[in-house]
Formats: C-alpha cells, sequence, structure tokens
C-alpha cells in the first residue's frame, strides 16, 4: 500500500474539505502481528462473521421472540440446504474488498464508482444520496458525500483492517478516506476508524485469548486511543440526552456499562440501538466482550437488539476476526450464499496484506533486530566520541561524532550530542591555535558554530582566529555579535574592545 499516495489524497482532502488532520490530533498505535497467528483464517473470520451477522440480523428484524427461536434452530440445523443472502451491508464491503484487490492498493475514485454502478447499495439511503449528489449531480467522488451518523461506512470499512493490521497509519488513512466518499462527518469518520481498530486488534491476538478483565480493559483502551482528538462536536445521546461523541461514549459510558456489567436489554432501553454510530459502536463493542469466547452466548445477546440487524453484523464480524473461520460453527457458515466467494476474496485480501512489511511479523522481527543492532553500534559510536572528550583526544572524538552523524543524522538534533560535539570542536581548534595553526583552527571553530549559530564562546574564538590572520573586520563582525547575544560575558567584551582599539591604531 502506497502510504505517500495516501497521505497526498488526505492532504488534498484536508486542504479542500476540511477534513480532521489525523497526524496532528490521533496518536499512533503499535499495532504488533504475531508469528503464531493463521492470519488467512481470521481474515476469512471476520468477513464470514460479518455475513453470518447480516443474514441473522436480517431474518431477526421485526420478529417476535418466539419466531426468532425458531430461525436460530433453523439456521442450526444443518440438514436444511437453503441459503440465505446478505443485505447491502455485506454487499458493500464485498464490494470494497473487490476494488482492493484488483487495484492492489486503495483507490477511491474506483470505489466511489462501483457505489454507483451497483443497484443492491441503492437500498441504502446514504448512498443513494451520494449517487445523486455524484452520478446526476456530477460532483466530485470527494463532494459527493451527506453528513450523516448513519453507521454504513463502518461495517465496509472492515476490508481496511484486513490489510493493514500491523499498519496503523495505513489503516486510519484508508478509513478515514472512504469514509468521506459518502459520509462528509468527523464523527463518522472517527467510527470507521475506532472500529477498523478493533477489528485489527483482535486479529492480532489469539483466539480465546480474552479472558481477563485487564485483556478486555486494554482491547477499549486501544479504540478509544485511536479516535482521540478527531471530534469537535458534540451529540445528545440516550433516553436523557446526554452530550457526548464517540470519544466519550468509548472512553467512560462503555467502561461504565462493563463495570456495571448491565445487560444489553437495560443499555437498549437506555442509550437505543439505531444505526447511528454513537449508539451501533459501543454497543457492539460492548456484547461482543461480554462474551468474546462463545459465539452462541453472543448470539443470543444479539437478540436483545433484534430490531436492528446491523448491530448483530457487527458483532459478529469482531467475532470472527478474533476467534478465526475454524471456530466459527460450521453450520452457519454453510448457510452463507457468498461463502466460497468470500473465501476467495478473504484469500486475495491476505496475500494483499503481505505486501506491507508491517504486516508480516518476521519481517518486522528482522526489521526490529537490525535496527537495535544499528543502535548499539550508534551507542559505541557515541560512547568513544565522548570518552575521548573526556581525554582530550579531540581530534580521535571529532571523528567518531562525524561517523556518528553520517550514520544518523537525527543526532543532529539532540541537544546533549550536540554540546558533546561543539566541545569537541572547540577544543581542537584551540589545539591547532597553540600550533599557530590559524586557518585550520577557523574551519573546526566554524563547524562547531553549524551545532548553535549563537554561542558566545565559539563566536569569540572564531574572532581571535581571524585576529591572528590579521582580518580585523571579520574579527570585529564576531566578537560584536557574541557581545550582543550575551552582553554579561565580560571575555567577549574584553575581545571586542581589544580588536577595535587596533582598528584605532590601524
Amino acid at each position: 500500500m502506497d502510504i505517500n499516495l495516501l497521505e497526498k489524497v488526505y492532504t488534498f482532502l484536508i486542504e479542500n474539505i476540511g477534513m480532521p488532520n489525523l497526524n496532528v490530533h490521533t496518536k499512533n498505535i503499535n499495532l504488533i502481528p504475531l508469528s503464531n497467528i493463521d492470519y488467512r483464517d481470521k481474515i476469512s473470520g471476520a468477513i464470514i462473521g460479518l455475513s453470518i451477522g447480516d443474514v441473522f440480523g436480517g431474518m431477526w428484524k421485526r420478529q417476535r421472540l418466539k419466531e426468532v427461536e425458531h430461525i436460530t434452530y433453523f439456521l442450526k440445523d444443518g440438514r436444511n440446504t437453503n441459503f440465505l443472502k446478505g443485505t447491502e451491508q455485506t454487499e458493500a464491503a464485498i464490494l470494497f474488498a473487490e476494488s482492493l484487490i484488483i487495484n492492489q492498493c486503495f483507490n477511491p475514485k474506483d470505489l466511489a464508482n462501483r457505489f454507483i454502478r451497483n443497484p443492491i447499495l441503492m437500498k441504502d439511503k446514504i448512498i443513494k444520496q451520494f449517487a445523486v449528489n455524484y452520478k446526476n449531480n456530477k460532483a466530485e467522488w470527494y463532494n459527493s458525500g451527506v453528513v450523516s451518523l448513519e453507521n454504513s461506512c463502518v461495517l465496509r470499512c472492515i476490508p481496511a483492517a484486513l490489510i493493514s493490521y500491523g499498519d496503523f497509519t495505513v489503516l486510519k488513512l484508508i478509513a478515514s478516506i472512504q469514509t468521506i466518499i459518502t459520509h462528509i462527518e468527523e464523527t463518522a469518520i472517527a467510527a470507521s476508524i475506532a472500529f477498523s481498530t478493533a477489528i485489527a486488534y483482535l486479529l492480532n491476538i489469539p483466539p480465546f485469548s480474552l479472558q481477563s478483565e485487564e485483556e478486555r480493559k486494554k482491547f477499549v483502551d486501544i479504540v478509544r486511543k485511536s479516535i482521540r482528538g478527531i471530534e469537535t462536536k458534540v451529540h445528545t445521546v440516550g433516553k436523557n440526552n446526554e452530550v457526548a461523541n464517540l470519544y466519550i461514549m468509548v472512553n467512560r459510558i462503555l467502561r461504565e456499562w462493563i463495570k456495571g456489567d448491565l445487560s444489553v436489554k437495560q443499555i437498549v432501553e437506555q442509550w437505543g440501538c439505531s444505526n447511528n454510530v454513537l449508539e451501533s459502536i459501543p454497543l457492539s463493542l460492548y456484547i461482543f466482550l461480554k462474551n468474546p469466547n462463545d459465539c452462541e452466548k453472543i448470539l443470543k445477546e444479539c437478540l436483545n437488539v433484534r430490531e436492528n440487524g446491523t448491530i448483530t453484523a457487527m458483532v459478529l464480524s469482531l467475532l470472527g476476526a478474533y476467534l478465526g473461520l475454524n471456530n466459527i460453527p460450521k453450520v452457519y457458515v454453510n448457510k452463507i450464499d457468498t461463502n466460497k466467494e468470500i473465501l476467495v476474496l478473504s484469500n486475495r485480501l491476505f496475500e494483499l496484506s503481505l505486501k506491507n512489511k508491517n504486516n508480516n511479523p518476521y519481517r518486522r522481527m528482522r526489521d526490529q533486530i537490525e535496527m537495535e543492532r544499528s543502535q548499539d553500534e550508534l551507542d559505541k559510536l557515541l560512547w568513544l566520541a565522548i570518552k575521548h572528550n573526556k581525554t582530550e583526544e579531540y581530534e580521535t572524538a571529532i571523528k567518531y561524532f562525524e561517523e556518528l552523524i553520517a550514520k544518523s543524522p537525527e543526532f543532529k538534533k539532540n541537544e546533549r550530542v550536540k554540546l558533546h560535539i561543539i566541545e569537541s570542536y572547540e577544543g581542537r581548534g584551540n589545539e591547532l591555535l597553540k600550533e599557530e595553526k590559524y586557518e585550520e583552527a577557523l574551519k573546526c571553530f566554524k563547524r562547531a558554530l553549524i551545532y548553535d549559530l549563537n554561542h558566545p564562546v565559539i563566536l569569540c574564538d572564531i574572532a581571535i582566529a581571524y585576529l591572528n590572520i590579521d582580518n580585523l573586520s571579520s574579527a570585529e563582525r564576531y566578537a560584536r555579535r557574541a557581545v550582543e547575544i550575551a552582553p554579561e560575558y565580560e571575555i567577549g567584551r574584553e575581545i571586542l574592545e581589544g580588536i577595535r582599539n587596533l582598528q584605532k591604531k590601524n
């Protein structure tokens, strides 16, 4: 995935449509792929989980409880060969996955064009309005979206996490850009980033490892950090019209639910379960976290939100990313009409994910070892340079410092290292002055000045070197500058006065 191209697109969107600048607001999250995880299986599990949740949610919607129990029995009955079709939610995610695979990267304009060519997606009122703006009104793809908190942008974003599970920078860029195609709203952007981060994090942990309260808190904390600082507005949420945004809902409200061990029914009654991301994101995370290691219990909890099938799709996609395809009951997988197509897409997404070296645990381990080895070499050079400074072997110290800077220019910005470098150049310069090698001394002092243009001692050293080669005008200029910068520097005043006396005599 070309990070430079993504950043160019994002910079363009910041400048032209006022998108929030994620580089300023959000902190980096270190997503760490593990070598003992079958990512092909987990990627398949995430999309199959979405499809199963979509099917279940669609069948449960507006059904009475007894009818829901009948549907559950029907789906678990392996003898029944009827296949079930998903809704536009699954279709949008599949379409996004196809766009990524065909282009071998994220191409927002291609995705926008696919939206308007797919009649199934026109069932989604937001995409339908986008299509009117983009196709009929001839607006640009990035100016055709709708101000909306509806969560269809979140579900279709899952493939972004499936190819960026080790690279948060790429993940947040894809998640945010794909959102504004149809949803021009900062909280919708935050929702896509939060949910994609949740999926990526679950891909990177072993199945059945979310056992302790501490591990679940860590999961919530990762999701919270992924959207910190993005939102500038708040909205009214829940029966009591509390003022909140998505960050507050995840950071405070979701934590309160977990601490109080509330029932899903209580939360639905108090906070609602609509397609608004402020309701659906925290609720889907909560349902998942109540029973992350038990597929049947999670499905049972979803009965309490059966009027909204989208939430079931969100919960099951989290479950699939966490447990993987092999741990999802086969009777559910075999009911999905497009399961074979989804598995092919999953394999292609896995292959695409490996193009990003940050997703490859072995390459990351190798790079980390090389980085640590390189750091050891740099630390050794720094130690040797400082050691020779202390023994006043300045020429040798300078050689080590120059090698250090050549290998890692970042050390030029380190204030403590700069002081040591200045010390070595000044020390060597003074040695050359004593040897009456004034031109060479002048070069040393000027190299020291590069690291601090306002260093009064070095400025005076240069003035003395110029004085020794009878360049009074240059000597006076550097001495005067030293006194202007540090009027209290007595030696500087004395040097300047001496130079001016010589100028008067001449």
